[in-house]
């Protein structure tokens, strides 16, 4: 009987399966950041659930995959989602400056300025040079009913990122 050249072949195949898991999730990475709608939030999930990100040099990436997540819930109005992972985001990276923005966009979604005010202000704050953020904001604070301030703040996005705001 002949069975032994069966159990390397056996073994062979689970390495390659398991190579592959990882190229998956690399896969599942970029189609993550590059896709949308429900591609990309079956990509980010994928990757999010293949634990290939939880270790503590990949906290910065498994961040950027929930927020990013979160984004295409957001689009898509499902906001309880998006916030839900927004704050995960935040939750693994309390530094990632695009989670907080990612969520105050959430919030401006749901006309909650305080709240949406108060994320721009903490990506402002752990990036000062956050073009994006600090435009987001001005228009928060102007719809508000904080003209100066978000004047203010759009002023200083055009200095960081000049044509920000500007019609395509």
């Amino acid at each position: 009987m002949r069975l032994m050249p069966v159990v390397p072949a056996i073994a062979i195949a689970a390495v390659m399966a398991l190579g592959n898991c990882n190229f998956a999730a690399a896969d599942d990475r970029e189609t993550c950041k590059t896709a949308s709608g429900d591609a990309a939030i079956e990509a980010c999930t994928r990757a999010i659930e293949s634990k290939k990100y939880n270790g503590a040099k990949q906290r910065r990436v498994l961040s950027l995959l929930y927020t990013n997540r979160g984004v295409e819930y957001e689009l898509k109005k499902d906001f309880e989602h998006a916030i839900a992972d927004h704050d995960q985001a935040i939750k693994v990276d309390p530094k990632n400056a695009v989670a907080y923005m990612n969520r105050g966009n959430t919030d401006i979604a749901k006309q909650d300025y305080t709240r949406a005010i108060a994320d721009y202000d903490q990506a402002v704050k752990l990036n000062p040079k956050y073009a994006e953020a600090f435009f987001n904001r001005g228009m928060a604070k102007r719809n508000h009913g904080d003209i100066g301030g978000g004047e203010e703040d759009i002023a200083q996005a055009k200095l960081l990122q000049p044509g920000i705001g500007a019609q395509q």
